[in-house]
């Protein structure tokens, strides 16, 4: 396991080990506390500047809309954007994390995005490797074409018994475009064992990956 694994693995403990709550607005055109919901997407005040509306888009989910409008995606109602690994740069791109923890199923998991708007984003096999790079997958892509997008899906893998993640290039075939997309999930902390992909996390994992939309 090289050192770019170990960085993920640093970046989801923060989230296993919980997150401070920042609550507290003004009414200054920004959400009334007494109107937020009661979820951690909007207790915690950097997550909530993503957030489209304070109604769930579905059950469990929320609208996150990108800093730069380029693309928006279902957020889960719990989970918080990590203010630390925020970067953007104009509305061309963008790099960020979000997670949580899921006491009922014994893990925590961890998404990172990474958002481009330029040429590039066509040099399909670049990107790929790129992606694959920052977790040391050697395995293959699958093409899958939904509407005017295309993911290349890694190949259920790699895993071990102590983490398990996910790849995905999301290109829009629109523009220029792309996504960058890595799931992580390990046990929390105080188990001994877990499942780390169970039917949940695959539904869960769908939901979100197939969710992302891109502003043209």
């Amino acid at each position: 396991m090289r050192i770019n694994i170990q960085l993920l693995l640093i970046c989801l403990l923060a989230f296993t080990g919980g997150c401070g709550i920042s609550i507290g607005n003004d009414g200054n055109g920004k959400v009334n506390q007494a109107s937020m919901p009661e979820t951690e997407a909007f207790h915690d005040e950097f997550t909530r500047e993503f957030m489209k509306s304070t109604e769930e888009t579905e059950e469990g989910y929320y609208t996150f809309e990108s800093k730069t409008k380029g693309y928006t995606i279902l957020f889960p109602r719990d989970a918080i954007v990590s203010i630390g690994n925020y970067y953007a740069e104009q509305d061309k791109l963008e790099s960020l994390s979000f997670g949580e923890k899921l006491v009922d199923e014994k893990i925590s998991y961890y998404i990172k995005l990474n958002y481009e708007d330029n040429e590039i984003t066509d040099e399909i096999d670049t990107k790929l490797k790129l992606l694959s790079s920052g977790t040391d997958y050697e395995g293959e892509y699958k093409k899958i074409e939904k509407g005017d997008k295309a993911i290349y899906l890694s190949d259920d893998g790699p895993k071990n018994k102590d983490y398990y993640y996910l790849l995905a290039y999301v290109k829009s075939t629109a523009s220029n475009k792309a996504i960058r997309f890595t799931y992580m999930s390990n046990c929390n902390v105080e188990e001994k064992s877990c499942e780390l992909m169970t039917d949940k996390s695959e539904e869960r994992i769908n939901k979100i990956l197939d969710s992302i939309e891109f502003v043209e």
